[in-house]
């Protein structure tokens, strides 16, 4: 397996191209610490690394680590709206949704534009964001940073079913910067606000996190809390949890045949949206 360093959009597409001219499949990464895929050609944005922030704006290459950037916006008193801990590339690449996505949304709603090398050229389209590596490999991004709170507590405790929609209610009136609710045999929620509190709860400082994997899990398409507990209430999964704002859980279940009915998709792979793409822009079917 051959490892090579690229430096700009030229580079990566002439890379590219000479791939698929000798049948070679090729993986795109940043640091390669959150990727374990496997490919004659891995071609790295390591050595793309640069950014600047500007007001309320990061414009960042795709190998920057976000840690760097998360940092000197903190030094800003500014927020990065994401708790990923890779590069650019990788953030837009996987779209992962975060507690705190019920405030900021998904990378694909604070990105504002990015650009991508695909087998057909260069493209400035963020309609591209959550294709893991599948149609090219990201460059260059903009996105908005945000105000950073002076303070964030956030309120948890276990509810009955019957009385989920009427706390959902309640809460929801409060603008949560996150509103997590987790099922595991019962429902959690989780509720993180910037000013006031939810009496007769339990507190602690700081955002929720999730810790998991994505072995054995599928995302899953709800509209709504009602469409969550729905989920649940037929599935019965062995974990779950639902983000306010995020149209996609994630659901842990033995059994895929249990999701039939729903729309999902493996969360090691993709939306079917984007093989379709594939087709018109890596009809080669180079990149892996």
């Amino acid at each position: 397996m051959e490892i090579g360093k690229v430096i700009d959009e030229r580079e990566m597409l002439e890379t590219l191209r000479i791939a698929s001219k000798n049948g070679k499949k090729v993986a795109i990464i940043g640091t390669g610490n959150h990727s374990k895929k496997v490919a004659d050609l891995i071609i790295s944005t390591a050595r793309m690394s640069d950014f600047t922030i500007r007001d309320s704006e990061v414009i960042a290459q795709a190998g920057c680590p976000i840690s760097k950037i998360r940092e000197e916006a903190m030094s800003m008193d500014l927020l990065f709206p994401s708790l990923y801990d890779g590069t650019v590339g990788g953030l837009l690449a996987t779209n992962e949704a975060y507690p705190i996505s019920t405030a900021y949304g998904t990378p694909y709603s604070f990105t504002q534009w990015t650009r991508i090398v695909t087998n057909s050229g260069v493209l400035k389209w963020k309609g591209l964001i959550g294709s893991k590596g599948l149609l090219g490999g990201f460059t260059e991004a903009s996105m908005r940073l945000y105000p950073r709170p002076s303070r964030v507590e956030t309120f948890t405790t276990k509810l009955e079913e019957k009385d989920l929609i009427q706390v959902y209610n309640k809460v929801i009136n409060l603008n949560p910067l996150a509103f997590l609710i987790e099922y595991d045999n019962g429902f959690t929620i989780h509720v993180s606000l910037t000013e006031g509190k939810i009496d007769g709860m339990d507190s602690y400082e700081g955002v929720p996190l999730v810790e998991e994997s994505d072995k054995g899990s599928y995302m899953v398409k709800v509209d709504d809390i009602s469409s969550f507990i729905e989920l649940v209430n037929k599935v019965r999964p062995i974990y779950a949890y639902y983000i306010q704002g995020v149209k996609w859980s994630k659901v842990y279940t033995s059994e895929e045949s249990e999701l039939n009915g729903w729309e999902h998709f493996n969360s090691t792979e993709v939306p079917k949206v984007v093989w379709k793409l594939k087709t018109i822009l890596d009809h080669w079917n180079t990149l892996v």
